[in-house]
């Protein structure tokens, strides 16, 4: 009996554990059929409900698991998504579980209904997309697919296919230049410094020793400050003895002959 009507749902045989059945929403029972018994209850269906587990681990929700026997007598912890994937037909051709995942739409792991699952590309950490990636997502988005159900397949935020979709990221005509200093510095160091001051024009000839202009009312709000070759540079800095020490060299470097 591999379909049965149980609290007003369709629940279906688990492949791999006979005596279970499965719902749409993912609820398991234990279905056994009496051979053993009287004329009168033989071939009778008793049901029992199986209680889906969920464990916390590191502050995270972990995915629902149930205590089932295989067909082989053996007790297992299997996976509910799986198995109501599995059940329902949405896992694709070709599902490789190291490369692919089931994962929840609304974000819920509790929501075991099989209309709630997606399968999706497995993200490892320090995983990132590909060139290959990439070039499909940007597929999908000319189709019109929404960028959360993109996102939700390739296990990244909504934001970073926005980005894509925007050229943010993963543009080639776009460039970054490495930011450069407003006039000539012979120091390679000091240069690439230089270039990360804000910086305002002011009247050449002016110069004025780097200095530090500390807020008294928040000590990590410390600006180094200086004129030079018609230039009023300026950085914020945190660390008032770090600043001290900038401040140092860059006036040896530039006002001490």
């Amino acid at each position: 009996m591999n379909k049965l009507i149980i609290n007003d749902e369709e629940c279906y045989r688990i492949k791999g554990f006979k005596k279970y059945h499965i719902s749409e929403s993912g609820r398991i029972y234990r279905t056994d059929i009496d051979t053993k018994r009287s004329w009168r209850t033989k071939g009778k269906v008793y049901i029992n409900e199986i209680n889906v587990q969920f464990r916390i681990q590191n502050g995270k929700l972990r995915h629902g698991y149930a205590p089932l026997t295989d067909d082989n007598g053996k007790p297992r912890s299997a996976p509910v998504a799986t198995l109501v994937a599995i059940t329902f037909g949405l896992l694709p051709k070709g599902f490789n579980k190291n490369r692919q995942e089931i994962d929840y739409k609304d974000g819920n792991k509790k929501n075991l209904h099989y209309t709630n699952l997606v399968v999706k590309k497995r993200r490892f950490a320090n995983t990132k997309l590909t060139h290959k990636d990439v070039k499909q997502i940007k597929n999908l988005i000319k189709q019109g697919i929404p960028l959360r159900k993109i996102a939700l397949v390739y296990g990244v935020s909504e934001m970073q296919i926005g980005r894509i979709k925007t050229g943010e990221n993963w543009n080639k005509k776009r460039i970054i230049k490495a930011p450069e200093a407003p006039f000539h510095i012979e120091d390679g160091r000091i240069r690439k410094y230089i270039a990360t001051f804000d910086r305002k024009k002011t009247t050449k000839g002016i110069k004025k020793e780097f200095t530090i202009k500390r807020n008294p009312k928040v000590p990590t709000d410390n600006q180094i400050i200086g004129i030079l070759n018609g230039y009023k540079l300026s950085i914020k800095h945190t660390n008032i003895t770090r600043a001290k020490q900038i401040v140092e060299k860059l006036n040896d470097y530039f006002f001490t002959k």
